[in-house]
């Protein structure tokens, strides 16, 4: 998508969606325990939302996690994907005829391979998934897009910037198990 007015209705679903999932204390737990506040606690984890990766500044964990329910609004939020949204060339959504495990793993396969030729041709690409995420808001996104049958899966936007920070993954021995 890089029409204006359609890149205005995807602001207002990531909108819609961020109020619901910011809203949900589970949701905030959940996110609040991925967020490594500062490169220390990133090294020591070695996975997570490095706070270098989105420009924040680091803190003590400790006082991180207490500012941070000031910090993490549905509006800053929505402000903020906003601003991204509107700043990015376009929105790609990778969509499936299915909805099971298998289709879950082709469209990760397939934005791996758009991924890997986006970077080579020095394209930046940012997870922008919330309206597919809220079960409640997703078929009324999917009815929006025209899809009939098929699913989607995966929304990220696209554009030229500056390469930004990686953040921490850990080896692949400690997260899969092998037989």
């Amino acid at each position: 998508m890089t029409e204006p007015a359609q890149i205005e209705s995807v602001v207002e679903y990531v909108n819609q969606a961020n109020l619901a999932q910011l809203s949900d204390p589970a949701f905030r737990q959940e996110l609040v325990s991925w967020i490594r506040f500062n490169p220390s606690a990133a090294l020591r984890k070695g996975d997570g939302l490095a706070g270098r990766t989105t420009g924040q500044p680091a803190l003590p964990t400790w006082l991180a996690k207490r500012i941070i329910r000031f910090v993490l609004t549905p509006k800053a939020q929505a402000d903020l994907d906003a601003r991204n949204i509107r700043s990015s060339s376009a929105i790609a959504i990778f969509v499936s005829a299915r909805d099971d495990k298998e289709a879950w793993v082709e469209t990760g396969r397939a934005y791996e391979r758009f991924a890997l030729q986006a970077a080579a041709l020095e394209i930046r690409n940012a997870f922008l998934n919330q309206p597919i995420e809220v079960r409640s808001l997703r078929p009324q996104f999917e009815s929006w897009l025209g899809l009939k049958e098929e699913k989607a899966q995966l929304m990220v936007r696209i554009g030229c910037a500056p390469l930004a920070p990686y953040s921490l993954r850990r080896p692949l021995e400690e997260v899969i198990l092998f037989s």
